[in-house]
C-alpha cells in the first residue's frame, strides 16, 4: 500500500486551509473522526449479532451413519416401486 509522502501532506493541508479555512478545517476533521468512530462501531454491533445467532442443526449420527442409494434396503421399506394407477384405480400399463 502506498502511503502520501511528507510533501505530498503539506501541500494537501494548505490546499485545504485555502479552501476551507482555519475555523472549517477543524470542524471538518472532527466530523470525519465521529463518522469514522460510528462507522466502526456498527461494523462491530454487526458481527456481535454475527456471533450471537445458534448455527443451523447438522444431520444426526443416525443420518450419517445410514447409508443410502440403491443398493441400500432398510426395514419397512417396499423392495420396488408400486405400479402407476389412474384416477379410477386402472393400471397403468406402457
Amino acid at each position: 500500500m502506498h502511503f502520501p509522502s511528507l510533501p505530498g501532506l503539506l501541500v494537501a493541508l494548505i490546499v485545504g486551509l485555502v479552501l476551507f479555512g482555519t475555523k472549517r478545517l477543524p470542524e471538518m476533521g472532527a466530523s470525519l473522526g465521529q463518522g469514522i468512530r460510528e462507522f466502526k462501531k456498527s461494523l462491530q454491533e454487526i458481527g456481535d449479532a454475527a456471533d450471537v445467532e445458534p448455527p443451523a442443526p447438522g444431520p444426526s449420527a443416525a443420518d450419517l451413519a445410514r447409508p443410502i442409494g440403491p443398493d441400500a434396503s432398510s426395514a419397512g421399506a417396499p423392495s420396488r416401486l408400486a405400479a402407476a394407477t389412474t384416477a379410477d384405480g386402472k393400471r397403468v400399463t406402457s
